[in-house]
Order: structure tokens, then C-alpha cells, then sequence
């Protein structure tokens, strides 16, 4: 959608497995052609942008990388990078068209064509990951790419993104999903509470087939980060305890003053 807007693509087609949200997509004002088979969709395309879930992505790839034009750039907008750059760097030398991932660090609870939004990644981080296959032309037209779109552009290995978002944006989806699921015993008293609770909860919105197969794949990492979240729980919960004022105070003090930055990010 955006790249419709900003007149960056000639034309755009799109793949979709549905036939409802097929002709949705076509009816759209960004959308030129639809398609319910894949390789229609992508036929003599320059850029293929893959939009889906993580499993989907890594069973699509390979197909996407063989049957694309000579020359093609290819690249996704998937949570996790290792596995599926894994798949992309197991088609070098078969490949037609070569695919860099990458994460655009923008989103929504919910999802559909009915909330799509080109706005949505203005100002907005993404992610690259080439591999040491990745030449540099269409890095730079990739980056170039995500750039016009709004986006501040980072590049780094597949592996440090994992571990990075594990922290930044996995582990705060199992928070959210934890205090409601803490609700649970009592929601009558849901009724009752105020924008405290929405706004720390409101990413458990998002859909659950699709966080499943996330923090599945990030298996590794999230456990290391679930264990730093238990310790500081633990920290709190022994300070209060043991009445240490002191330490409570330094522990939500730390926590105002990143979360204060954080707004100037």
C-alpha cells in the first residue's frame, strides 16, 4: 500500500490463498491484480515482498527464490530472520532471485486487509539481515526501499536479530498474555479496571496462531529472556518482603526513567 502510494512500484500484485480476500485485495485502491496461485502473482516481478506468518514464509521461500525472474529482489517482513534466512542461503546457486530479509518494527493487534494502513511505518525501525551472499546493489535498493517508505533502516546478522527481538518484542507479548491470563480468576473485576491494565495487555490482542509459531521458533532465546523477567519479579517480590523501601524505590526508578527515554526513541 505504501508503495503505491509513494508511486515507488509501477504495479502491485498480490498472493492470496483466500478467494474472499482475493477479491477484497483487487477492489482495493493499491492493489492492480490478485492472485490465488503463487506464481502469477510474482511472474516478471523486480521486487517480491513476503507478508504472512514465519511458517508460511519458510514454506513459500524456496519455491519464491526458484521461480522468480532472474535478478529479482526478494525479502519478507517476518518476526524471526535465522530460520528463514537459513532456508534462503540452502537455494544459493539454484536461486533466480536473490532474497534479503527483512523486519519492518511496526504492527497492530490486529490483522486484515480491512486495517492496512500505509502510515504505519512512518518513523518506524526495520531490520535487515543479509547473509554473506547478499550483494551490495540490492541491499541498497532494499534499504532504499524501506527508507522511502518512512523507515529507519539498521542491518545486522540474522542471529543478533533473534536475540534482539526475543527481548524488545517477544518477551513483552508473554507479559501482556500473562496478566490477562492472571485475570482469569477473577474477571468480574475486569469491568473495574482502568487504562493501566489496557495499555499493558493491549498487544495480548494479537493473534494467537501467529504468536505461537514466533515464540516457538524463538524457543532459545525467549526462555533466556523469560528467566531474566523471573528475576526481576523476584527482585520486587523481595524487597517487599523485607519492607526495603530503598530497594523498591531504585527498582521503579530505573524502570520510569528507561521507559521515559524510551518516548524519545
Amino acid at each position: 500500500m505504501a508503495l503505491h502510494e509513494k508511486k515507488i512500484a509501477q504495479q502491485v500484485h498480490a498472493y492470496l490463498r483466500n478467494e474472499k480476500k482475493r477479491k477484497e485485495c483487487e477492489n482495493s485502491q493499491w492493489c492492480d491484480r490478485a492472485f490465488t496461485e503463487l506464481l502469477p502473482a510474482i511472474e516478471d516481478s523486480d521486487l517480491i515482498l513476503l507478508c504472512t506468518t514465519v511458517d508460511h514464509i519458510a514454506e513459500l521461500l524456496p519455491q519464491v527464490i526458484q521461480s522468480a525472474k532472474y535478478g529479482s529482489l526478494i525479502t519478507d517482513v517476518g518476526s524471526l530472520k535465522e530460520k528463514i534466512c537459513e532456508i534462503a542461503e540452502a537455494s544459493v546457486g539454484i536461486e533466480h532471485g536473490m532474497f534479503i530479509g527483512s523486519h519492518p518494527m511496526t504492527g497492530s493487534e490486529k490483522n486484515g486487509i480491512e486495517y492496512a494502513t500505509s502510515r504505519i511505518f512512518e518513523g518506524k525501525e526495520c531490520i535487515i539481515t543479509p547473509s554473506v551472499e547478499s550483494d551490495n546493489h540490492r541491499l541498497n535498493k532494499l534499504t532504499a526501499m524501506w527508507v522511502s517508505i518512512g523507515m529507519n533502516v539498521t542491518i545486522m546478522t540474522p542471529t543478533l536479530h533473534d536475540e534482539i527481538v526475543a527481548s524488545t518484542s517477544h518477551l513483552p507479548h508473554l507479559t501482556s498474555s500473562s496478566l490477562m491470563n492472571v485475570m482469569t480468576k477473577n474477571k468480574e473485576w475486569l469491568k473495574l479496571s482502568g487504562n493501566g491494565l489496557k495499555d499493558s495487555t493491549r498487544i495480548a490482542s494479537g493473534n494467537p496462531e501467529m504468536w505461537l509459531q514466533i515464540i516457538q521458533g524463538n524457543k532459545k532465546n525467549l526462555l533466556k529472556e523469560i528467566d531474566s523477567l523471573k528475576q526481576e519479579l523476584e527482585n520486587f517480590k523481595m524487597a517487599l518482603q523485607n519492607d526495603d523501601l530503598g530497594q523498591l524505590n531504585n527498582l521503579l526508578t530505573n524502570a520510569k526513567e528507561l521507559r521515559d527515554a524510551l518516548n524519545d526513541i
